[in-house]
């Protein structure tokens, strides 16, 4: 991953520590300039940013669901739950069609993160994603990431004996 600064250098290396150490090589994969992990039906995006030249944050995230339409009464209850949350908290990106993708994420400091505190908040975000999206499909329409995901993936080839 490429650094912007010296600060966001040394988080991106010790993210990747924690992260390996934490959860495996196996379960983070690395993919441009986020890793990723996959918990049930959603996946869990960890960047690392910087914050002015000497500071950096750890953005945790999830694309809860995708394609969905943008209504009140989604963005009720995105607004109802962001009150239940103790990590992180729901968005709402609308695209050009008019169609909303929830996002939910937490951000923590870079310079100061602790091993735990990644894990507290990579859990937190990949368990409220993968226990609300099918909530938010079955409620409100869309796809999960999973599905989105499988959506885009070719089919298997089938090879002749």
């Amino acid at each position: 991953m490429k650094a912007k600064t010296e600060a966001q250098k040394r988080a991106c290396e010790k993210t990747s520590e924690y992260l390996f150490a934490l959860f495996g090589e196996i379960n983070v994969t690395v993919f441009e300039e986020s890793f990723i992990l996959q918990e049930g039906s959603t996946f869990v995006y960890v960047r690392v940013l910087p914050v002015g030249a000497k500071q950096s944050c750890v953005e945790v995230s999830s694309h809860v669901v995708v394609d969905v339409d943008v209504t009140e009464a989604l963005m009720r209850f995105l607004l109802t739950n962001n009150l239940r949350l103790t990590l992180g908290g729901f968005a709402l990106a609308i695209d050009e069609k008019g169609k909303g993708t929830v996002i939910l994420s937490h951000t923590i400091l870079g310079e100061t993160m602790s091993k735990e505190e990644l894990f507290v908040s990579v859990s937190a975000i990949a368990r409220v994603a993968d226990d609300l999206d099918d909530q938010i499909v079955t409620t409100f329409g869309g796809r999960t990431a999973l599905t989105e995901m499988q959506a885009h993936q070719a089919p298997p080839e089938y090879w002749e004996e």
